[in-house]
């Protein structure tokens, strides 16, 4: 053998595995310490940011203003499966479906789109199941949470989260830039037997629910959600009256309410003297304009909080980058269907059905976001259905 040649058995590791898995940690810890983080809200956004930021090695501790997460649950919950697998690594959400979700009908007011697929687009959830399951895991995970708390100013760390809802006293204390347009909507579960239960029903009238819509989601063969939607300063009680009046409706309990962000805080995260804080969920405004959903988009970049608590521009940075193109196009959707009347909104739909687009939709629809629809097919389905239709 050479002398130059090595034996194998030269090559030893500096200490034990273990030893280096230590050495490693602490280097970790020196480049990124772990920082005390105080969550205002225990929602899923709360929540899920209370997890991620105890797994990047952060103590957490949560106010929550209610007695108990979940409660009131001011959403329908309904939500795309591709979003919830985006989150599994939080909950599993298959302990919490109430009902598969295979399309939808849309009415442009008289102009119909039916969207299905052979496979579940989405589910129905129980939302405040959900809503409890996160704050059970972020407080078994080492979070402490502190329920009927309301914060305005004695927070417990140089290092803040708000993700306490479109309102946020977070927001305001830091006077950051206020969310400038809202839905106030209206909902409750009804009697009623769906011609479709595994669709959606969805109402676009700007006469009737002004700057939003009214929809029927089923929950089971017996029972909905009738629920609608209005752009402030508009009544929501107005749009509901319309909406049980349409679907013929003599009975209904009292629904309730809750008031929607439609439009992304300029600026989401700041650092002001020796204080890093953040905002997540509907505090940010990272809501789906045109539907009002919060919980898929608002949870992803809430762990993005978690783990950035101490870094506000990364964070700020991170989550625009990846979520923001699809919100602003859902943001350029909504403002343009605000925008039209219901003559313009049936004429639209005629259209729309001319170049077959349920059918496209049917094939290579996304609930969330509409970036991975704009593909090439998409092209070629249009000029298509335009030929043949010219």
């Amino acid at each position: 053998m050479p002398s130059s040649a090595v034996h194998r058995n030269d090559f030893r590791p500096l200490g034990s595995i273990r030893s280096q898995i230590l050495i490693f940690k602490s280097l970790a810890l020196i480049f990124h310490p772990m920082a005390k983080v105080h969550v205002i809200g225990a929602g899923p956004a709360g929540s899920i940011a209370a997890i991620s930021a105890i797994r990047s090695g952060h103590s957490v501790h949560v106010s929550e203003e209610h007695s108990v997460s979940g409660i009131p649950e001011n959403c329908s919950g309904l939500f795309s499966k591709d979003g919830l697998e985006s989150l599994a690594g939080f909950f599993d959400y298959r302990k919490f479906i109430v009902r598969p979700i295979l399309g939808a009908d849309i009415y442009l007011m008289d102009q119909k789109l039916s969207v299905r697929k052979k496979e579940p687009i989405g589910f129905v959830c129980d939302r405040s199941g959900i809503d409890l399951a996160l704050s059970q895991k972020a407080e078994s995970a080492g979070a402490k949470i502190a329920y009927g708390q309301r914060v305005n100013e004695d927070f417990k760390s140089e290092n803040i989260i708000g993700a306490d809802g479109p309102l946020s006293s977070v927001a305001s204390r830091f006077q950051f830039p206020r969310i400038q347009r809202f839905a106030s909507t209206l909902q409750a579960v009804l009697r009623y037997k769906s011609e479709d239960p595994d669709a959606v029903e969805v109402f676009l009238s700007n006469s009737r629910f002004p700057g939003f819509f009214g929809w029927v989601i089923p929950k089971d063969e017996e029972t909905a959600e009738f629920g609608v939607g209005v752009e402030l300063p508009h009544r929501a009680a107005d749009a509901w009256a319309s909406l049980l009046k349409m679907k013929r409706m003599a009975e209904a309990p009292k629904p309730k309410g809750a008031l929607i962000p439609l439009a992304i805080r300029q600026k989401t995260a700041m650092r002001k003297g020796k204080k890093s804080i953040l905002l997540a969920g509907d505090s940010a405004g990272q809501v789906k304009a045109t539907t009002g959903g919060g919980v898929i988009f608002g949870g992803n970049c809430a762990a993005l909080a978690g783990k950035y608590a101490a870094d506000p521009l990364r964070y700020e940075l991170e989550w625009r980058t990846r979520f923001s193109p699809d919100l602003s196009i859902h943001s350029a959707l909504h403002s343009y269907l605000a925008g039209l009347s219901d003559a313009d909104l049936s004429l639209l739909g005629r259209r729309l059905k001319r170049l077959d687009l349920d059918g496209y939709l049917s094939a290579h629809g996304h609930m969330d976001k509409p970036t991975k629809m704009l593909r090439p097919e998409l092209a070629t389905h249009i000029i298509r259905n335009f030929i043949g239709f010219g």
